[in-house]
C-alpha cells in the first residue's frame, strides 16, 4: 500500500501575533504624532491670520501712496461698514478722504478738495474688504479703532495683536511713524 506525501506550502499571510505588534506600533507612533500635528496646526492658522492683516495693511499703504491720499482699515462686522473693534470680524481698507482720517466710511465728504460734497466721486471709496477670520481675535491698542496711512505712508504707531482662540502663542503687527511694519 502506497501512502500519500503531502507537501506543506507555506501560508502567504500575517499571524495574529504579527498583526497586534504592528498595530500596536502604529497606534504608539500616531499618539506621539497627533498632539504635535495639533499644534503646527494651531500655529499656521495663527500665522495665516496675522498674513492677511499685514497684506491688508501693506496694501493700505502703498495705495496711500499711489493715489496721494489718505487710506485707512477698519475692524468691520458687516463688511460694508467700519463697526466693532475686532478685526477678526473682518475689515475694510478704503480711501478715506475726511481730514484728519477719521476711520468711517463717508457717502458724503470732499474728496477732490473743491469745497462741494455733491460731486458724484466725493465719498471714500473701498479698495478690499475682507471677511472674518474664524478661530482668533486680532485687537489694536493705540488711540483709535483703525489705522490710517498718509500721502506720504506715515502713520501713528500702534500694535495689533492676534490671539488665537485656543492655545498661548500670539503674534504681533507693530507699525512705527513711518509706515513701517514688524511682525513678532
Amino acid at each position: 500500500m502506497k501512502m500519500a506525501v503531502t507537501k506543506k506550502t507555506k501560508s502567504a499571510g500575517f499571524t495574529l501575533i504579527e498583526l497586534i505588534v504592528t498595530v500596536s506600533i502604529a497606534a504608539i507612533l500616531a499618539s506621539i504624532a497627533i498632539p504635535n500635528f495639533s499644534t503646527m496646526i494651531r500655529n499656521n492658522q495663527l500665522s495665516a491670520g496675522t498674513n492677511e492683516l499685514v497684506s491688508a495693511l501693506i496694501l493700505a499703504r502703498s495705495e496711500a501712496l499711489k493715489r496721494s491720499q489718505n487710506v485707512s482699515v477698519c475692524a468691520s462686522t458687516s463688511q460694508t461698514s467700519c463697526s466693532g473693534s475686532d478685526f477678526a470680524t473682518g475689515w475694510l481698507v478704503f480711501v478715506d478722504c475726511s481730514s484728519p482720517p477719521n476711520g468711517i466710511l463717508d457717502n458724503s465728504v470732499d474728496c477732490n478738495g473743491d469745497g462741494d460734497t455733491s460731486d458724484p466721486g466725493d465719498k471714500d471709496t473701498i479698495v478690499k474688504v475682507h471677511g472674518p477670520i474664524s478661530g482668533m481675535s486680532i485687537t489694536k491698542t493705540g488711540d483709535a479703532s483703525f489705522q490710517s496711512f498718509n500721502f506720504a505712508g506715515r502713520s501713528a504707531t500702534s500694535t495689533f495683536t492676534v490671539t488665537p482662540d485656543s492655545g498661548s502663542n500670539t503674534k504681533q503687527v507693530s507699525i512705527s511713524l513711518t509706515g513701517r511694519l514688524q511682525t513678532n
